[in-house]
Order: structure tokens, then C-alpha cells, then sequence
């Protein structure tokens, strides 16, 4: 069940802990959700999807899940945390870091992003050529460096290029904002 996407499911059984799984509490449910589904608050998260992925729940452990979501919903109205507020509060901070360093670029005029975004690119074209090109090394150990460098310099990539373009996150927060409108323009 590769594709199987357990925080959707979450969603499904119990809302409050998948709204606060997207968000600043998830630790929190993921410590709850631990708890109901393990018996172990202090599992991983992996451990808790892998268990949820696995299509192996039990009816008792999914009544679990409702009763862990029923006392983490109350124990947050008892903090008076709103966790929707929260998980929207996060994300609008995330937004503002993005215009903030965008708004920076614009007024400074700097053009090291550039630089970075230009280095980034040629040094993945680079280890990419390696990879198709140039034998590996025997060497595990030394493969598995080339592998690790491969990797971080595909991140930074990304992040440079959701850096200039937007990120997936950016466009939800748009679709999200359009959605709204339209409800309300439809009332």
C-alpha cells in the first residue's frame, strides 16, 4: 500500500487529529495517535504510519483513535488552543517569511540568489552527468557520499526554485484564498 496515505485516513476517523497532524501540534497527535494505535506514546511517526498503513487496524484500535481524538479535542478547548487557528497562524508566518525574502530581494537588488540558484544547477547537472556517465566506485562507503551529495544538492535546488517560482504551498494558500471568495461570493 505504497500509495496509501495515512494522514487522509486520519482525517477521515478522526478530524481534530488530522487537521492538528497538518500543522504545529503534530507532535502532539502523533503522540496521541501512538498511544491509541500502539499502546506507546513514545513510538516514532513512522512507527504510527506503518502501523496505519498497514490496513491491519483492528476495530478496537479505531474506536481507540475516535476516544484519543474525543480527549485531545477536549484537552485543547481546556488550553483554549484553537488548532485550525493554529495550523492557518503557521502557515500564514510561512507565507511572510517567503514575501519578506522575496520583498528583500526585490529592494536590495542582490544577486547572490542568483548565483546560488546557478551554482545549485550546475552542480546537480554535474552529479547527475556522474551518475550516467562515470563508473561508481566500488567503494560502498565512497557510492554512498556521491549518493548523499546527490541528494543535497537536489534539495537546495528545490528550495532555490520555490525560492524564485512559489512553492506548493504558495499555490494551496492561493487556491485556498480563491475558494473562500467564491463560498462567499455564493451566499
Amino acid at each position: 500500500m505504497a500509495d496509501f496515505d495515512w494522514r487522509k485516513f486520519v482525517s477521515g476517523v478522526a478530524p481534530a487529529l488530522g487537521t492538528a497532524l497538518g500543522g504545529p501540534l503534530a507532535g502532539a497527535a502523533i503522540k496521541v495517535l501512538a498511544g491509541a494505535v500502539l499502546g506507546d506514546e513514545n513510538a516514532s511517526e513512522a512507527d504510527v504510519a506503518a502501523a496505519i498503513s498497514s490496513g491491519q487496524l483492528t476495530g478496537e484500535q479505531i474506536v481507540s483513535i475516535k476516544a484519543a481524538e474525543q480527549a485531545f479535542a477536549v484537552r485543547m478547548r481546556e488550553l483554549d488552543i484553537d488548532v485550525e487557528k493554529l495550523n492557518q497562524a503557521a502557515d500564514e508566518a510561512v507565507m511572510r517569511d517567503v514575501q519578506d525574502a522575496r520583498a528583500r530581494q526585490t529592494a536590495t537588488k542582490d544577486w547572490m540568489p542568483q548565483v546560488i540558484f546557478f551554482m545549485l544547477a550546475a552542480a546537480w547537472a554535474g552529479t547527475l552527468a556522474l551518475f550516467y556517465f562515470a563508473p561508481l566506485p566500488v567503494d560502498e562507503f565512497l557510492r554512498a557520499l556521491i549518493v548523499r551529495a546527490y541528494a543535497t544538492v537536489e534539495t537546495g535546488l528545490t528550495g532555490a526554485i520555490a525560492y524564485f517560482i512559489g512553492s506548493s504551498r504558495g499555490s494551496k494558500a492561493s487556491g485556498d484564498a480563491v475558494r473562500k471568495i467564491a463560498e462567499q461570493a455564493g451566499r
